[in-house]
């Protein structure tokens, strides 16, 4: 009898163990759920802030691309160019509220989580002020690229203006032009008349009266009569007579008679600037 109830009292000793050992097994089950649970959240929330820092760092390389952009613009890249930097920038700056959006989310989820601990705080700080520090920069590109377009619109101005001075001055230094050589081409021409006595009597450039001395261009004449010339490129006049006489006061040994003894003569100007120095009319007779 006595060894039956020592029986009994074992059994429910160990059965009372058993229990124990379910219980605590049960709730470390349940811890370690919880635990897994807490490990995955602060996994995929550390895979947010790293995904969050990437895209970030990304803006960083973004806005320094742009930067370079900016102050590498050559003439040859103009309004297009700046444009798509503007456009660049502003996409930027969106994708940076959007990042700084959910970086706030992220902390209040981390602070009603109760989990929140210094690394993460840490690195969320750091994020924000990578944020904030983008914006400020994309605030500063885009006044340097407000300037460059005031700059630039200055200087289409000033390119323009220095554009229609340049036209004017042109056009006034080629009134100009063209007035001297007008100048010097009236300056320097002369005329010539080549005919017989008759001719040159009927034309009025030879004037011979009674028992009196032949004047040369005393009275009206037809200028017509005359042909015209520049000093500077005559040189020779053909005659087509085989005797000819000068008849206008032009300086000896600035000019000579040419041409085959029984054959038609010319007259080579030999000084142009002396030939030419007592009068700008030549008269030839041909008999």
């Amino acid at each position: 009898m006595k060894k039956c109830f020592l029986l009994l009292g074992a059994g429910a000793v160990l059965l009372a163990s058993c229990s124990g050992n379910q219980k605590k097994l049960e709730e470390d089950s349940i811890r370690i759920a919880d635990l897994t649970s807490q490990y995955e959240e602060a996994t995929d929330f550390n895979d947010s802030l790293m995904v969050l820092m990437g895209d970030i760092y990304t803006g960083l390389d973004s806005i320094n691309t742009q930067e370079g952009l900016l102050y590498s613009m050559s003439n040859g890249e103009g309004a297009d160019r700046r444009a798509e930097i503007r456009h660049n920038l502003s996409a930027i700056k969106e994708r940076l509220a959007a990042n700084k959006e959910l970086l706030a989310k992220m902390e209040a989820r981390i602070k009603a989580s109760g989990n929140e601990n210094s690394i993460q705080a840490k690195t969320i700080s750091q994020l924000r002020q990578r944020i904030e520090a983008q914006n400020t920069r994309i605030a500063e590109l885009e006044s340097e690229l407000s300037k460059a377009n005031e700059w630039i619109g200055e200087l289409n101005n000033q390119v323009a203006e220095t554009r229609e001075q340049v036209k004017v001055e042109t056009a006034a230094k080629e009134e100009a032009q063209a007035a001297t050589a007008a100048a010097e081409n009236e300056a320097n021409r002369v005329y010539y008349a080549i005919g017989s006595n008759k001719e040159l009597k009927k034309n009025g450039l030879l004037e011979k009266k009674f028992l009196g001395s032949t004047k040369v261009l005393k009275g009206n004449f037809d200028a017509s009569y005359f042909v015209t010339a520049d000093k500077r490129t005559l040189k020779v006049i053909p005659t087509n007579a085989k005797k000819i006489k000068i008849w206008t006061n032009m300086p000896a040994g600035s000019y000579q008679i040419i041409g085959e003894k029984d054959g038609p003569k010319s007259v080579e100007i030999t000084n142009p600037e002396k030939f030419w120095s007592l009068a700008s009319h030549l008269i030839i007779q041909t008999d």
